[in-house]
């Protein structure tokens, strides 16, 4: 199997064979938890005149999405997990607490945090309770009709390009994906790092693609275009992925943790945990198009 990393919507235009799309902060990470909480179909568009238009050909489906830095026009929830209620989903609930912050923590000799020292977090963040946060069954059995730009425009790059098979994921599926790439067992496998708006390394995205990589071939996961500042010279293993993930709330992360009020209403802190929940879900987004030429999401499970 040969795998390469690509990066942006440039790299996505060189996608083949199994090509998988990344977009951890946040558009697939959203659609894990959309579908955890019962999403029949999420329908991926580019921009609002597409949503509209898949809106009225789905009669009852619910629109999502973000334009800019804001829920677009006409969408129920932006493109937050947080917002949308998808933390309490499937017997899972992320109880909305940041993980601990103290004065004398230190992390590997450094003290790290936006707002201080911090643990890496011991747990998951989910304490069992069922149900959606938001309207308990909200989603269940609903199609979703997705704005998202980047992601979309993602997906139609590497399905110009001629990828043979498209899925999706984040770090909350990381692993799922590369277990289904060792299922697939293709000649070759594209690890698309969508980045920031399509066009610059973000480190989550690449972190992901990193990880899946180290889970196929026990490669390290190393690089300043991978790693959070704190930890740029460390060279780890992919048992350490929820460790790195945590520290890039000192990094690409640090987004999250604006304190305005109008920025949280956009990017919640909440949505950074749940985002980096690393292989919570075991299943991957799979990209097909329906009878009439329209592209959707679904999930498929993964068991080896």
């Amino acid at each position: 199997m040969k795998i390469r990393i690509l990066k942006t919507i440039e790299g996505a235009k060189e996608a083949e064979g199994l090509s998988v799309m990344i977009d951890a902060f946040r558009a697939f990470s959203l659609e894990c938890y959309l579908f955890a909480a019962g999403a029949r179909r999420i329908y991926p568009v580019k921009d609002l005149e597409e949503a509209r238009a898949a809106a009225d050909a789905h009669p009852g489906c619910i629109l999502v999405g973000e334009e800019g830095d804001a829920k677009a026009e006409g969408c129920l929830y932006g493109d937050s997990p947080w917002q949308t209620g998808a933390g309490r989903v499937a017997g899972k609930c992320y109880d909305g607490k940041p993980d601990i912050f103290t004065e004398d923590n230190i992390l590997d000799g450094l003290a790290v945090g936006p707002e201080g020292p911090f643990y890496p977090r011991r747990h998951k963040g989910f304490d069992g309770t069922p149900g959606c946060a938001a309207v308990p069954g909200l989603f269940a059995g609903k199609d979703i009709i997705h704005l998202t730009g980047t992601a979309s425009s993602g997906i139609l790059a590497a399905e110009a390009a001629g990828a043979d098979e498209i899925i999706a994921a984040g770090l909350v599926n990381a692993e799922a994906a590369a277990k289904y790439a060792l299922i697939r067992n293709p000649q070759s496998l594209s690890l698309v790092a969508l980045g920031k708006g399509g066009l610059e390394n973000a480190k989550e995205d690449t972190l992901c693609a990193k990880y899946i990589e180290s889970l196929l071939t026990g490669e390290t996961i190393m690089g300043e275009d991978v790693l959070p500042k704190i930890f740029r010279t460390r060279i780890f293993t992919s048992d350490k992925i929820q460790l790195i993930a945590d520290a890039l709330l000192t990094d690409d992360g640090k987004e999250f943790f604006n304190p305005d009020p109008e920025w949280q209403e956009v990017y919640p802190r909440e949505d950074f945990f749940l985002c980096t929940a690393c292989d919570l879900f075991d299943f991957i987004i799979r990209i097909k198009r329906d009878e009439k030429g329209i592209l959707y999401a679904e999930p498929a499970s993964v068991s080896m």
